[in-house]
């Protein structure tokens, strides 16, 4: 009969990669990302009162079961990269957001099941927040930054 024993080096060797890919998502710690699902994305494009393309916003929303109406959660600008563009996942059939964020240093990815796309005159985020103030606001997760290693 063999009698097996762990040592505290080959603990480690066992167990460590294994945590660190314990979440699920297959990345490595250092090549984590946040995923967040919210009820409602829209891609809007701000026109002035003359016609003129003022900017592209996407806009995530939650559903609010009391009040019966979306709630703005976030908002963001599509960069000139076009960047943070909704698309569709064909394979889970939902609307995706994906971005870098700096301030967290790590891919954000956010998600829902309905997409709308609207062109307005004026901006339904600030609109939105006529209804809701901005404190109130549930907004996206926050994650800590990491730590520079140098």
């Amino acid at each position: 009969m063999y009698r097996f024993q762990f040592t505290l080096p080959l603990l480690q060797f066992l167990l460590l990669p294994a945590l660190a890919f314990a979440d699920g998502s297959g990345a490595a710690p250092h090549q984590s990302k946040v995923v967040q699902k919210v009820d409602l994305v829209e891609l809007n494009h701000r026109y002035d009162d003359q016609g003129r393309h003022c900017y592209d916003q996407v806009i995530f929303y939650e559903w609010s079961p009391d009040f019966r109406r979306y709630h703005v959660v976030a908002w963001c600008l599509v960069d000139n990269g076009l960047t943070r563009l909704p698309t569709l996942d064909h394979a889970k059939d939902r609307y995706v957001v994906r971005w870098y964020d700096r301030e967290s240093s790590r891919h954000r990815e956010i998600w829902a099941p309905v997409y709308r796309e609207t062109w307005s005159d004026w901006d339904p985020e600030r609109a939105n927040k006529e209804l809701m103030d901005e404190k109130y606001r549930v907004s996206l997760l926050r994650q800590q930054t990491r730590p520079v290693v140098r």
